[in-house]
């Protein structure tokens, strides 16, 4: 899988509450012709089957997030939701770990493997070795100082 930055979503207007489900997708600010759920794309791979897309719908309290599988004229193939109510997906990043494979890593310490399977179906299992993987331990560690940071940054002054 090879990251990429082709694809862009159309302008919503308005107020959030009043948006589709679904935005126009676009390749190299052209149109696919296809709309996908999500109204913010958080990352994006070429992959021999297409492209993958991570999408999520920008909800504080309660972010999730879209994976979608494109054929190489834009038609969705595969689509699994990482959701759960009351809960929050909070995506901090995500990194290729073979030609099928991603891993996704939420705040905190939560990972999961996403792999495009033979029958290009997606896969999500949750992953739970993260200290045997330097990127996800790297990562954890970046997330880490961006909170110690975020803590310092908004500490009252006695």
């Amino acid at each position: 899988m090879e990251r990429i930055e082709a694809f862009s979503f159309a302008t919503n207007l308005g107020p959030q509450d009043g948006w589709p489900a679904t935005t126009r997708l676009f390749y190299e600010h052209r149109d696919t012709g296809t709309d996908i759920p999500g109204f913010t794309i958080e990352g994006q791979y070429r992959c021999n089957d297409g492209y993958l897309l991570i999408t999520s719908f920008d909800c504080p309290f309660e972010e999730s997030n879209e994976f979608i599988l494109l054929d190489n004229e834009f038609n969705k193939i595969a689509q699994h939701l990482l959701f759960a109510p009351y809960y929050s997906f909070s995506l901090h990043a995500h990194w290729p770990i073979g030609p099928r494979s991603l891993r996704l890593h939420y705040y905190t310490e939560c990972f999961y493997t996403l792999t495009i399977c033979d029958t290009n179906k997606l896969l999500l299992k949750p992953y739970d070795a993260p200290q045997s993987d330097l990127q996800a331990h790297a990562s954890i560690v970046d997330l880490d100082k961006q909170r110690r940071h975020m803590a310092e940054r908004f500490r009252f002054a006695p």
